[in-house]
């Protein structure tokens, strides 16, 4: 049976994005009475072998695409290199330059397979592809169930590393179950099942603000389903303004008096108070592309964030992505991300209500996660994925 170009990259792009959400490098936990070790497989490895494959088949088909075409898709895209070119400069003042350099690497296989997948595949053949990677999810979701490992005494984590990661990952399922079922119509009893299985989940993970985040996000394209002379795209930008305002408060308010008031969103007031001590003296240009967290013993979070609280020592991410954009890029950093961001919402099509739908979601989550311009995380990786399809599209458009 002969493989069309068109299955082949299908096939490539669902196995990116099952390995941006962990299902190759599961994190597992063999729980004794008195003791749970962590058994994970290493997840820098498949990632890295991962991406660089992409990449390396990319640049292959990148001879076979029209390249007027192809080219007319990169230059319109100028704010996400923009974006790059600031980062990869940021390595020049990063304290682990080859560290940043390196990670910074992985962002352009990222981009360079997501160009390419875009290049050959239809929005049909994406829909295809998104379909088959939310019952994967679903159905590893469900074949772990009975295993301790897939449970923490705070929620159903699956195979990932926190209920929380769970809870998003399963939420975007969910959101594309709901657009499938009741935006385009597809009301068949196979889709009804799998929507509920992903409800189910998601409340045993315990993921309250995953589920609020894909209800919301759902009811919003529906409105504009039913309404379509709402202008979506000023409606998400004044969403993402709001957010900021509330931010900007919360960090302006001494954590003690956030935690008083129970609003410390679950430790987080106090990692951001760390994060804007340390950052006094790199506040335009920032740290250096990823050069602040997990950069090992001799990093600022491990050296200093004990001084707040013993846990900072041991995270990975400020839990807010404009907040870790700052560290890395500094204020300069965060102007070119935020340009980044405004053509982002510019480009997409407000009637492609799914897309639509998940750009909302990843506009609210990434104030309480980093998420953004960060490996091969899914929700980076769908936003690129996002973003790169609505200038195809616009450039389709305007060559007709």
């Amino acid at each position: 049976m002969k493989i069309s170009y068109r299955e082949f990259i299908s096939f490539l792009l669902l196995i990116f994005l099952l390995n941006s959400a962990g299902v190759f490098s599961p994190s597992l936990t063999i729980r004794d009475s008195d003791f749970a070790s962590e058994v994970e497989v290493s997840s820098n490895i498949i990632n890295r072998l991962v991406m660089l494959g992409a990449f390396l088949v990319s640049v292959f088909f990148i001879f076979k695409t029209e390249r007027k075409y192809y080219i007319k898709i990169v230059a319109s895209a100028w704010p996400l290199w923009l974006l790059l070119f600031y980062a990869f400069l940021s390595c020049i003042w990063s304290d682990v330059t080859l560290t940043s350099f390196t990670r910074l690497t992985q962002q352009v296989f990222l981009i360079s397979f997501l160009l390419f997948v875009i290049t050959y595949l239809s929005l049909d053949d994406i829909y295809g592809v998104l379909k088959k990677f939310s019952i994967i999810i679903i159905l590893i979701g469900i074949i772990c169930l009975p295993f301790s490992f897939a449970w923490q005494d705070i929620g159903f984590r699956s195979i990932h590393g926190h209920k929380n990661t769970a809870g998003y990952i399963f939420a975007l399922a969910g959101l594309f179950y709901l657009c499938e079922i009741y935006i385009r119509g597809y009301k068949n009893k196979s889709n009804y099942i799998f929507l509920l299985l992903i409800f189910f989940l998601l409340v045993i993970s315990k993921s309250k603000t995953s589920l609020a985040l894909m209800i919301f996000s759902y009811l919003f394209v529906l409105t504009l389903k039913l309404n379509p002379q709402i202008n979506a795209k000023t409606i998400i930008s004044f969403i993402g303004g709001v957010a900021c305002v509330v931010f900007l408060s919360l960090l302006l308010t001494d954590s003690s008096t956030l935690t008083d008031l129970g609003l410390d969103f679950t430790g987080r007031a106090i990692i951001w108070d760390f994060v804007l001590f340390e950052m006094k003296d790199y506040q335009l240009l920032g740290f250096g592309y990823r050069a602040f967290w997990g950069v090992g013993e001799q990093g600022f979070s491990v050296l200093y964030g004990g001084d707040f609280d013993f846990f900072i020592t041991k995270l990975n991410q400020s839990h807010n992505s404009y907040l870790d954009i700052w560290v890395m890029l500094g204020y300069i950093g965060l102007v070119t991300f935020i340009i980044f961001i405004i053509h982002s919402i510019i480009v997409i099509n407000k009637f492609n209500y799914l897309f639509v739908s998940m750009f909302l979601f990843f506009t609210i989550h990434s104030f309480m996660e980093t998420d953004y311009f960060r490996s091969n995380n899914l929700i980076w990786v769908l936003y690129i994925l996002i973003y790169l399809s609505g200038i195809k599209e616009k450039v389709s458009l305007n060559d007709k």
